[in-house]
């Protein structure tokens, strides 16, 4: 009886974590609040099931890997507990804590329970990539989304499409799906029934990367190249003289036909339903977005480098980034969530050594796995070993997170992290020493009560604040607020202090208005957001200097990104008569004027559907009033924005609706 729990607590681990996998991937990607926490509520209980008494354990985890994972978690812990943006970033550090514990307890699995557990993640992946691809060919065929998707969309909102996280994705899943379609075909002579056989089996390896094509990611196909040339390397290097060039020519080939096919395939259903993106144009860089992707990453980059070395020991805190790199901004718009760099993205978020700890973990995985892998000698093997495939699979997903970032989406980092324990499994471990039972289980346990603690009590405010905000997209102000003062000790609070600000601030409430915000600020100082609004606040309730100043702190925090700021300062230093200061600061003022003019014009980062474009024409109308000599400059500048964003508005809404939703 005993055994027969044993057996079914393993085989319930297993199902748990396969299961955590395939809804997250199937769920917009995993990039949601829900699916951080129910990452975090399954790494709980397989640790605490793993460790539970009588267990018997498979290999240990080795102290220096062990040690690394740890301290980058409480590293992440540090970093948010000194962070500036506290509002943001709680849901990275229960993240980096449960993916670290699902990699210790993927590289514990006994040699039977790494063989099952191996065999059913490589199905899993083959069958739920064929469903995303599945699911993602409809929705780029029947909705107005020029860029395949898959499953990583979010259709409540029409800018929630990502397809460079599933490019990257695809980078990470098409190796184990090649796995999957030929780990039991043998290379042998060809005839009729082995062409059927082979076509059979490559048709869902060209259906992934056609997949990858139609995700129009220039970044997602130079990785994939890079990939091909690693595989044929190491496979080479491991089979020589044994190595089958010609079938493995012919195979390459007919997966490149059915690829091309699909993609050929897909825009031709498309295109007699909405338009169609121009390869060349985006190979040429002179499609919509031109050359800003490839400009601002380098400006991104740089930036996060700089971030760094202002604070290089515990960083700016998780999830900083996005507020504060637009004090280093210089174009409109240039922004982002996340450096697009994995390691400058740790360098500026949680500090050097985070970054230098995930280095060393990904790359001492990598180098160790690659050369076991060169040392072991493989004689009358028809395929590359698994263990290459992983090598593949995880080089693609860290090269492209050389330029982007999107290990954000769970259904992402977890089938990540969970490949890199299943490549330590296969790493020869000879003399080199294993983490000590009680030490491990002392620590995991710890973490996981602590991490458990904290999700439990910010889930409730979780909870209520939700009910606030959809309480809000009622039109429900009074439930609203109701709801949101409940929710006013969550440490996790997003942008709840700024929506309640607004809705007291809009029933002329200020005092409340400028408390709600003041509770902003206690977390987060750097989001010209709140500094706007209590700027906003200050020049309702009259008190013009008081306004100009919280102008002037958004104006250095979000100048490039918001237009209404300047208009601000204007109007409060208008109304004060600060006409000298207004004739000093002119030349400023007007250069930005005219770098939002030609954004508006050009609909840089869709500039030409938000709010901008009026506050951007009621600023120049101002500027034209104030300066009749250049007032033909100001008129032209506010009619060619109104026009163009005019023209835009309407492209989108003569746009054939989606057919799906």
């Amino acid at each position: 009886m005993q055994f027969k729990r044993r057996i079914n607590s393993q085989v319930l681990m297993r199902w748990c974590v396969l299961g955590l996998f395939a809804v997250t991937l199937l769920w917009r990607g995993g990039k949601s609040l829900e699916s951080t926490w129910i990452l975090l509520g399954i790494a709980a209980l397989v640790t605490i099931l793993s460790y539970r008494k009588g267990k018997k354990r498979g290999q240990g985890v080795p102290v220096l890997l062990w040690w690394s994972v740890i301290l980058l978690i409480l590293w992440t812990v540090a970093s948010y507990m000194q962070s500036t943006t506290q509002n943001y970033g709680l849901d990275e550090v229960l993240r980096t804590g449960a993916l670290g514990l699902l990699f210790f307890w993927v590289i514990r699995l006994d040699a039977r329970g790494q063989d099952l557990f191996t065999n059913r993640i490589v199905r899993l992946v083959g069958a739920a990539t064929l469903v995303t691809c599945g699911i993602g060919l409809l929705v780029y065929i029947f909705q107005p989304v020029d860029r395949f998707v898959g499953t990583f969309f979010d259709h409540r909102f029409h800018t929630d499409y990502w397809p460079n996280a599933w490019a990257e994705y695809l980078l990470l899943a098409w190796p184990l799906v090649y796995y999957w379609s030929f780990r039991t075909w043998v290379f042998r002579k060809m005839n009729t029934i082995t062409v059927v056989e082979v076509l059979c089996r490559a048709f869902s390896v060209g259906v992934v990367i056609g997949c990858l094509l139609l995700s129009y990611s220039r970044g997602g196909l130079i990785v994939f190249v890079g990939q091909l040339f690693l595989w044929f390397l190491l496979y080479y290097l491991g089979a020589r003289d044994e190595f089958p060039r010609k079938k493995i020519a012919t195979l390459v080939l007919i997966i490149g036909v059915i690829a091309t096919s699909i993609f050929f395939w897909a825009n031709s259903l498309r295109y007699d339903l909405y338009e169609v993106q121009s390869v060349t144009q985006k190979v040429t860089l002179t499609s919509a977005e031109g050359a800003s992707s490839v400009t601002e990453r380098v400006q991104f980059w740089a930036q996060a480098a700089s971030l760094a070395k202002e604070k290089p020991l515990f960083g700016w805190g998780p999830y900083s980034f996005r507020f504060v790199q637009p004090r280093m901004q210089n174009e409109v718009l240039a922004t982002s969530d996340h450096a697009h760099n994995v390691f400058l993205k740790f360098a500026a978020e949680r500090g050097i050594v985070a970054m230098l700890l995930f280095a060393f973990i990904t790359g001492s995985v990598l180098l160790k796995g690659i050369k076991s892998e060169l040392e072991t000698k493989r004689k009358n093997k028809p395929h590359s070993s698994f263990g290459v495939v992983l090598i593949v699979a995880l080089t693609g997903l860290l090269v492209h997170n050389l330029i982007d970032y999107n290990m954000q989406f769970v259904g992402i980092s977890i089938l990540f992290w969970i490949l890199l324990a299943l490549l330590v499994s296969r790493i020869q471990l000879r003399g080199e020493k294993v983490i000590r039972p009680r030490i491990a289980k002392i620590v995991e346990i710890t973490l996981v009560v602590l991490l458990l603690l904290t999700a439990f009590l910010e889930g409730g405010y979780l909870v209520i604040s939700s009910l606030g905000r959809h309480a809000e997209a009622r039109g429900n102000t009074e439930i609203a607020l109701k709801w949101y003062e409940r929710a006013k000790g969550e440490w996790f609070s997003r942008d709840l202090h700024l929506s309640r600000s607004k809705l007291y601030l809009e029933n002329e409430q200020y005092t409340k208005s400028l408390e709600s915000v003041g509770d902003y600020l206690e977390h987060n100082v750097e989001d010209a957001r709140a500094w706007k609004q209590i700027g906003d606040i200050e020049l309702a309730r009259r008190n013009y200097e008081a306004a100009v100043e919280a102008y002037e702190k958004a104006f250095d925090f979000g100048r490039f990104n918001d237009i209404s700021i300047t208009r601000g300062i204007l109007q409060a230093m208008l109304i004060q008569n600060q006409y000298e200061e207004i004739n000093k600061r002119h030349p400023e003022f007007e250069n930005l004027l005219q770098r939002f003019g030609n954004a508006i014009v050009l609909n840089t980062h869709f500039i030409a559907l938000s709010p901008n474009v009026e506050s951007f024409i009621e600023l120049a109308e101002r500027f034209a009033q104030l300066y009749p000599d250049n007032a033909p400059l100001y008129i032209v500048l506010a009619a060619r924005a109104d026009h163009n964003s005019k023209l835009e508005r309407e492209r989108i809404e003569a746009r054939p609706p989606g057919f799906l939703w």
